[in-house]
């Protein structure tokens, strides 16, 4: 169980990493970029297919996904509108 130590840590770096990209990004965007854009960035991101896609076979890249559409979704939903 040892040998899975340092992977399991580069994957968590590398977690760790993307979330941070993503939260920068989703920083930008909320300055620069109109409600239109932030839509269409969510609704490419869920027109993904993973029954098809190279991404499918990667879980963590399916779930960083996943977390990016969820971030983008939560950070731009209008406050009066309920899910």
């Amino acid at each position: 169980m040892s040998q899975n130590t340092p992977v399991d840590q580069e994957l968590v770096s590398d977690v760790v990493a993307c979330q941070l990209v993503i939260k920068q990004i989703l920083d930008v965007i909320d300055v620069i970029a109109p409600v239109e854009v932030r839509e269409k960035m969510a609704n490419q991101l869920k027109s993904i297919d993973f029954s098809t896609h190279p991404a499918a076979a990667d879980p963590v890249t399916r779930r960083a996904i996943q977390k990016a559409i969820a971030l983008i979704e939560l950070k731009f939903t209008p406050q009066g509108e309920a899910h």
